[in-house]
């Protein structure tokens, strides 16, 4: 099994795990044609898209077998999974109290460089992070 096909295997795997499909997250084979050409016309570099966290058309994020893009406030952040490092947390954004930072954040923060993720809040951010940890498998793992 290529790396590729090994990513996205554990990427469903651990979406499925995490009922993500049930809410805010859907398979890119499944996205809606006019989603994907914004995200097409977004993203400019090649990516190999597997499930999308979807706002609407100024806020979104593919999770890919390379990297994460999220969309939000009008730019692109994107990210390599193998440079995760499994530096992974919940954002504590302006005016949510840290009390209620788990049901009401919409951003994860990969911890280094410092970048923030937008899912949506509840149980797609948390299941999210979770995949977001997985990074970066151990090349021993892919047979």
């Amino acid at each position: 099994m290529e790396k590729d096909d090994w990513y996205k295997d554990r990427i469903l795997w651990r979406a499925k795990q995490n009922d993500l499909f049930s809410g805010g997250c859907i398979k890119f084979s499944d996205l809606p044609n006019d989603y994907i050409s914004i995200i097409e016309g977004t993203i400019t570099e090649t990516f190999n898209p597997v499930i999308v966290f979807w706002g609407n058309q100024d806020t979104w994020t593919v999770l890919g077998t390379q990297a994460i893009f999220s969309f939000y406030d009008g730019k692109l952040n994107s990210f390599k999974l193998d440079k995760i490092d499994k530096r992974v947390s919940v954002a504590q954004p302006n005016g949510i109290s840290s009390e209620n930072i788990k049901t009401k954040s919409n951003f994860i923060l990969l911890e280094r460089p410092e970048m923030l993720i937008w899912a949506p809040e509840g149980k797609e951010l948390f299941g999210l992070m979770n995949i977001l940890l997985m990074f970066p498998l151990k090349i021993k793992d892919i047979a």
